[in-house]
């Protein structure tokens, strides 16, 4: 108690200047007693928000990984394609995992001076995840209902060539209805009908009650292009590729959107040059997706190993005359001159529907004899074209 006693005397006696300053050096030395004891309840605190920072992220990846379960699902819907917010979504995952995992790798480092601002980002962190997994909820679903191509019927003219093209079109259908036949090749001359009887096929096919629900039409750009052909079948089908290059890749990508979908028709007009279809990504079983193509070459069908080659013909000279006469629209008879010339005309066009057509055309209300002699002679280099 005297010692006691004595150092307050002591304190006292002391110039006020050199009190306060040891008074500040004092406090100082108990603020460092008070952080060194308070210290592992800082660093828990830190792992624990870490801690819970992997808990929240772990909850964010399995709704992430559902979400990419679903889409992946949803490309081989008909009619239907991914939101635009849920890409972003899913873009703005994939980066918060990236700035977590550098985070933890900071916080792994165990530098205790960066701790307190660590602990603030942790924090800022958690908050963001939370709200990630919030905004993943998506109520209104993750698909958009896509315009889609299958079931619209193509806007056709009356076919021409009677019993001929009947017959033609029978046989089609009886190779529909074959489940041996997978692939229908139809080839003939250019200007022969083989487009026309294929879109009365395309909409024939969307119209009735047969079993194959989805018709898609692509028409093949030329040159031909594997890339380019998978491109306008995909966009027929709805399928994304997201940018993928490698053809095999794709061909794997659209041979699965295919396959899913079981029922299919897929049309390809005017095919120049053979190609393989797996390398495209067409699936060759009947169950799977019917192949049916117009060519102006057997070769082409031969060598893609079609199951069934039907030829178009040309018209007959009976069916020729009846179809121009028809197109020209008479409402009068033609003089027995121009009737001799149109004949001949008809002749040159050797039965192709599509001249003919354009020929009686455009020599509708036409009565002048020099005008029918001309038309005679652009025939007959047209024929001496087509022969070469």
């Amino acid at each position: 108690m005297a010692m006691e006693f004595l150092a307050i005397l002591a304190v006292c006696s002391m110039p006020k200047q050199f009190v306060e300053k040891l008074w500040g050096k004092i406090e100082l030395l108990m603020n460092i007693w008070t952080f060194i004891r308070e210290c592992p309840e800082l660093l828990n605190s830190l792992d624990k928000k870490t801690e819970s920072l992997e808990q929240k992220l772990e909850a964010l990846c399995s709704l992430e990984e559902d979400i990419t379960t679903e889409l992946e699902s949803a490309k081989f819907q008909p009619h239907k394609k991914r939101k635009r917010e849920v890409e972003v979504w899913l873009r703005n995952v994939q980066r918060k995992k990236i700035d977590i995992q550098s985070i933890k790798q900071e916080v792994g480092k165990g530098k205790h001076f960066l701790r307190p601002w660590l602990e603030s980002h942790v924090e800022k962190n958690i908050k963001e995840v939370e709200e990630l997994h919030e905004q993943g909820k998506f109520p209104q679903g993750l698909l958009l209902d896509a315009h889609h191509t299958s079931r619209d019927a193509l806007l056709t003219t009356p076919l021409v060539g009677g019993i001929s093209t009947k017959r033609i079109m029978k046989r089609i259908w009886e190779c529909f209805a074959d489940v041996k036949v997978s692939r229908i090749g139809i080839y003939g001359v250019e200007g022969v009908g083989k487009t026309a009887i294929l879109m009365h096929i395309h909409n024939q096919l969307i119209e009735s009650t047969c079993p194959f629900y989805h018709v898609y039409w692509i028409t093949v750009s030329q040159p031909l292009s594997i890339f380019k052909l998978q491109n306008d079948i995909a966009k027929e089908v709805g399928l994304d590729f997201l940018d993928e290059k490698d053809i095999r890749k794709r061909a794997a990508k659209l041979f699965k959107a295919l396959t899913r979908r079981e029922s299919t028709v897929l049309i390809l007009d005017d095919v120049w040059k053979n190609f393989q279809p797996e390398e495209v990504g067409i699936p060759n079983k009947v169950n799977e997706c019917k192949l049916i193509l117009s060519t102006r070459s057997v070769d082409v069908c031969r060598k893609m190993n079609f199951c069934e080659t039907i030829k178009v013909e040309p018209l007959s000279d009976e069916e020729a005359e009846k179809l121009f006469m028809k197109k020209l629209g008479l409402h009068k008879p033609l003089t027995p001159a121009i009737e001799e010339i149109a004949k001949l005309i008809i002749r040159q066009c050797g039965g192709l529907p599509i001249w003919i057509i354009e020929m009686a055309q455009r020599m509708r209300e036409v009565d002048d004899i020099s005008e029918w002699r001309n038309a005679l002679t652009e025939a007959r280099e047209f024929r001496r074209e087509l022969n070469d």
